[in-house]
């Protein structure tokens, strides 16, 4: 091993392996199935509760910030999970696409409109979502599993 790069290796307690000082490489996570399943399961409940009709006693929230927190919410999960920055960007082109599909599906359905506008909350909520990246949190999540 190259005596500049500075790598401390992965061992079970540990969360992360530090790589050139600039990466950090998350450890596996001890539940993967259970964690992306439960992601997984969010999608699908973001597509059910977008593409049926919208009740009467709807919550007085914008439209606009409901489409950004939801989409936040679901890149900064996926952020916490996906362990190799190499796949971040392709969960958020992937997030992304998922939103616009969603809102010409929404368009389709004749009781739904589709807006350009949402497509565009989706996304910001996507990319302020990729911003937890660079926070701890995705550490201490595999800190906090580790101890279950």
């Amino acid at each position: 091993m190259h005596r500049s790069t500075k790598v401390l290796h992965y061992l079970p307690h540990r969360a992360f392996i530090r790589h050139n000082f600039s990466a950090v490489l998350l450890a596996p996570l001890k539940y993967p199935r259970v964690w992306f399943g439960v992601a997984y399961a969010a999608l699908i409940l973001v597509a059910v509760l977008s593409l049926m009709p919208v009740p009467e006693t709807a919550v007085n929230v914008s439209d606009k910030v409901m489409h950004f927190v939801v989409y936040f919410i679901l890149s900064a999960g996926f952020m916490v999970l996906v362990r190799q920055q190499s796949n971040i960007v392709k969960v958020a082109i992937g997030l992304v696409l998922y939103g616009v599909a969603l809102e010409f599906l929404q368009g389709l359905t004749g009781y739904r409109m589709m807006e350009f506008l949402d497509m565009v909350a989706n996304s910001s909520g996507v990319v302020a979502g990729l911003l937890v990246r660079l926070t701890p949190m995705p550490v201490w999540f595999r800190m906090l599993e580790a101890k279950f």
